[in-house]
């Protein structure tokens, strides 16, 4: 990386995902004190229209209960286990199970998100879209520059950017999906840049990086978890990577 770029971001994947259930506060709470420069969450729109942190749109794979989010109230999601099938790497059993951990609301997240710490959200459904610009809006994270708003979803990042400018937006991209179209989109539609899988940015990302800077544009990537990647991804110039291992990352980059 030249001396003149910033600092490669590390971005906590849900937290820090291999440790505590993804997507809960004990996640996020690990993931700060491994050192993230930022936690990359995902949230869904409930029936009563409150902004459930979970990634996937129904209950089924991270909690004791089944059910579509959208068809359910918050007070109804947050009856879920968000610990109860979650299995750490040498345990031997559901060690998060009955701990009380809850599927968070988004508000719940920002009043705790530490000072310094960057939030990187995921729209996961279009229809979430005006509720998080409104729910960010007053917060200093959004006030700092600190927050990014990203999406596979164009409609929803379009939207984002159609209630306030201000906010960064960017543009996840699928696995194969070609980077440069995506980042000639971005850059004419005035997003802040484009996260692809990191794997298509292949061994040799500096092209791509070369381009991102002549358009004024950023890249980002997921998920990296392997250090040597991590350091050759930062010495190319990523904005940040996505990680479940923001500890190995932070120790991969010499933090």
């Amino acid at each position: 990386m030249r001396k003149d770029e910033p600092m490669t971001i590390v971005v906590a994947h849900r937290g820090a995902s291999r440790q505590a259930p993804e997507n809960t506060m004990e996640a996020f709470r690990l993931g700060v004190e491994a050192g993230a420069d930022a936690i990359e969450l995902d949230v869904h729109l409930t029936a009563d229209g409150q902004l459930a942190v979970i990634h996937d749109d129904s209950l089924g794979r991270t909690t004791d209960r089944t059910g579509s989010v959208a068809d359910l109230t918050m007070d109804e999601v947050r009856q879920a286990d968000a610990g109860a099938t979650f299995v750490r790497s040498g345990d031997s059993g559901y060690a998060f199970a009955g701990s009380g951990l809850r599927v968070p609301t988004l508000p719940e997240v920002l009043a705790w998100l530490p000072d310094g710490i960057g939030l990187v959200i995921e729209l996961k459904a279009r229809a979430a879209a005006d509720a998080v610009v409104e729910t960010v809006a007053d917060h200093p994270v959004s006030r700092d520059g600190r927050l990014a708003v990203i999406s596979f979803d164009e409609h929803a990042i379009e939207r984002v950017r159609e209630l306030n400018r201000e906010v960064k937006t960017g543009y996840l991209l699928v696995p194969s999906q070609p980077v440069e179209p995506a980042l000639v989109w971005a850059t004419e539609h005035g997003h802040t840049g484009v996260f692809p899988w990191e794997g298509d940015l292949g061994l040799d990302p500096l092209p791509l990086m070369a381009q991102a800077r002549i358009y004024g544009r950023e890249i980002g990537c997921y998920v990296v978890n392997e250090p040597e990647r991590m350091q050759h991804l930062a010495a190319c110039g990523v904005w940040g990577f996505v990680t479940d291992v923001p500890d190995v990352a932070r120790q991969a980059l010499g933090r």
